[in-house]
């Protein structure tokens, strides 16, 4: 273990008192796993909420507001939202160089943005950078695949075949077994039977390979992939249960992972829409965001029916390369980072800017202090705020250092924070197709919704999906649908939030989406099990439960 840091909070108000408890103990003894499991589902539990420091504008509540720059231990390159709410970074060494090769970084948010770290040496000798790295969807291990190669002295921007296990009971990091093809930025994503799917990376570009669930890995060798680009191709699961894709160039495919895997092309998109360094987002069930990169148009792609229709949404306010898309707790998707010019100081765009799904309109708000470019990354975090990390190794900014962006929907007018619900009882872990309890207090749930939680590198986060659900109940007692096609909600880790009338999301309680047609946990509610696992419609319960998805359409069960 190479540096454990436990520094004073940066928690102020109501709240200080619990998380103080939270920190000591993250930051008490014990590296037993049974330890590390004991601590683990107290943080699952009582997740923390960071908040803000000093005075709140009077517009935050239009614009948002963001935190003073605070350092970090490394550049985070990959940064990826744990079950049980910590984040796992890594990308450079202590020194802000690009290497993977030395350390990655454990941060618990109940430290606040002044502790709760747990830097660690990488001993598996595999250069980690730009690698792809993926959260298991039992909740036990991250997977990490590829990345560059050190040769003692320096790295050589090739791709290796090499997979990692970290394993965020003891969090240890360790060698397992060779993929088939060397990939160095190459995506991955979790398909409906769990396994994982990865595609791309220079070394990787001809075929797809699955990572089986005993952890061998299988070829797509009927999935020719050699047209599409190298660079972290933007797959998602399409509502049939196929991969969709496109590549930087703007060319759609969808891959049957199934056997051998086939692919179909699926026409393109203009590459002004296009590029590595624009981000994309499902920001709902069949439904992606696209925008930045070589322009500052975005487009919306809808694959809800099988055949791509795009269409054009409003501009962003400049272009923006190196932008990150990330899915807010209200299911809007926020916009940061990016410059004119590919990792240049040119035309920086340091604002916040969101799109509305349900008007396809952006608003400009607050705007941060560092240039994010090339190498940075944002994500969710369970208390609804974002965390903004990362650039260099290379750039003009050596980025060693984060700041939060506190959304609008935290603020009153008249700058003071919003009163917030709670979410005080819901299960651990759901089934497709059932429905499941939560308890909620302090007002009374307008939305019920589901964000993945993000796994995020070079300006796409490749997990992130929002789902709404339909509930029913009375005062703080509801009963909530869980998705009844598998597609909505692939398995895997979600942060489940409840939003009052005026759209102030809760703190999200961590809960995992069984694989469709299993029941794995034994803490899982007793919900109808649902034996298509293929992504279409499963048996939905007997509940008249309906909710309206801010986009426009209607969610019904009966």
């Amino acid at each position: 273990m190479k540096k454990k840091n436990c520094l004073p909070t940066l928690i102020a108000g109501p709240l200080a008192s619990v998380l103080a408890a939270l920190l000591l103990s993250s930051c008490g003894g014990g590296d037993s796993d049974a330890d590390a499991r004991t601590n683990a589902g107290s943080r699952r539990e009582a997740l923390s909420a960071l908040v803000p420091v000093g005075s709140i504008p009077p517009d935050a509540h239009t614009k948002g507001m963001w935190s003073p720059v605070k350092p970090w231990p490394l550049i985070a390159v990959h940064a990826v939202v744990l079950p049980d709410g910590r984040l796992l970074t890594y990308g450079t060494d202590l020194a802000g160089k690009q290497t993977g090769y030395f350390d990655y970084d454990v941060w618990d948010p109940a430290g606040g943005l002044d502790g709760g770290h747990l830097t660690l040496p990488n001993e598996t000798q595999t250069d980690i950078f730009c690698s792809a790295s993926l959260v298991l969807p039992q909740g036990d291990a991250v997977v990490l695949t590829g990345g560059d190669n050190w040769t003692g002295s320096g790295t050589t921007n090739t791709g290796n075949d090499n997979s990692n296990i970290f394993f965020p009971a003891n969090n240890t990091l360790t060698r397992a077994n060779n993929m088939n093809r060397a990939r160095w930025y190459a995506s991955a994503i979790t398909l409906l039977n769990g396994e994982s799917y990865i595609q791309g990376g220079t070394g990787g570009t001809d075929l797809p390979e699955v990572r089986k669930a005993d952890g061998t890995f299988r070829l797509l060798t009927g999935a020719d992939t050699s047209f599409a680009g190298y660079s972290y191709p933007r797959n998602f699961i399409a509502p049939d249960g196929r991969v969709f894709g496109f590549d930087m160039n703007g060319r759609m495919y969808y891959v049957d992972p199934t056997g051998s895997g086939s692919l179909t092309r699926a026409g393109e998109f203009r590459s002004v829409s296009s590029g590595s360094d624009s981000s994309a987002a499902m920001f709902r069930p069949g439904r992606i965001l696209q925008f930045g990169g070589e322009s500052n148009n975005a487009i919306v792609i809808d694959i809800r029916n099988g055949t791509p229709v795009v269409a054009i949404s409003q501009p962003m306010s400049s272009q923006r390369r190196w932008v990150n898309a990330t899915i807010l707790a209200d299911g809007k998707v926020l916009a940061t980072g990016g410059s004119s010019v590919r990792n240049e100081l040119v035309d920086v765009n340091n604002s916040a800017e969101i799109w509305d799904p349900d008007t396809g309109t952006w608003r400009v708000g607050a705007s941060g202090v560092q240039a994010r470019l090339y190498h940075s990354t944002a994500v969710l975090l369970p208390d609804a705020t974002v965390l903004v990390l990362g650039g260099g190794a290379p750039g003009p900014q050596k980025n060693l250092n984060v700041e939060v962006y506190f959304p609008p929907y935290l603020f009153t007018s008249g700058g003071n924070l919003a009163s917030r619900l709670s979410i005080t009882a819901a299960p651990s872990a759901l089934n497709i197709g059932g429905t499941f309890p939560i308890t909620v207090s302090g007002g009374s749930a307008a939305r019920v919704v589901m964000v993945k939680a993000g796994s995020v590198t070079h300006s796409f986060n490749a997990e992130q999906r929002f789902v709404e659900l339909a509930f029913s109940g009375n005062g703080g007692q509801l009963s909530v649908q869980a998705p009844t096609r598998a597609a909505d909600a692939p398995p895997g880790f979600y942060m489940l939030f409840a939003l009052d009338a005026n759209g102030v999301p809760s703190v999200a309680k961590m809960v995992r989406v069984n694989i469709a047609g299993t029941d794995d946990a034994e803490d899982t509610p007793k919900l109808e099990s649902v034996s298509d696992q293929s992504s279409t419609v499963g048996n939905s319960v007997s509940l008249q439960l309906q909710a309206t998805d801010p986009n426009g359409d209607v969610l019904g069960y009966a």
